[in-house]
């Protein structure tokens, strides 16, 4: 293995290590399937700043946000994020693009999580070859 492989390998194990704790798979585990919202309005009141439900949420959302921080400085192979991850991403920005699309405008942060959305257009385009 060369050394840009096993950079390559090493990385995505800790990036794994972080992804299987147990809080985080906990947080993963809610937002796949106990969150449940209309629109952003409905999750700023079910889930406040500060509640376990905004955390978890911001945890995933975040994580999920990173990856693409490593795809786009060409520390990781695009091919080896989507392989890695690609239901999480997908499940994850099903749930919480409303959350997001609406967060953008209303906090005046068209960037929020722009990562995510890209990760999410890329997943889908390998996914239709």
């Amino acid at each position: 293995m060369d050394e840009e492989r096993f950079r390559e390998a090493k990385l995505l194990l800790h990036i794994y290590e972080l992804y299987s704790v147990d809080s985080m798979v906990d947080a993963f585990m809610w937002c796949i399937k106990e969150l449940q919202v209309e629109n952003l309005k409905d999750f700023e009141e079910r889930y406040p700043l500060g509640s376990d439900g905004r955390k978890r949420f911001y945890k995933v959302g975040n994580f999920l946000d990173l990856l693409v921080t490593f795809l786009k400085r060409e520390y990781l192979p695009k091919k080896m994020i989507v392989e890695f991850c690609s239901d999480d991403v997908t499940s994850f920005w099903k749930t919480a693009k409303k959350i997001i699309v609406q967060g953008r405008k209303k906090w005046n942060d068209p960037k929020l999580y722009a990562d995510l959305e890209f990760l999410n257009n890329e997943i889908e385009k390998s996914q239709k070859t």
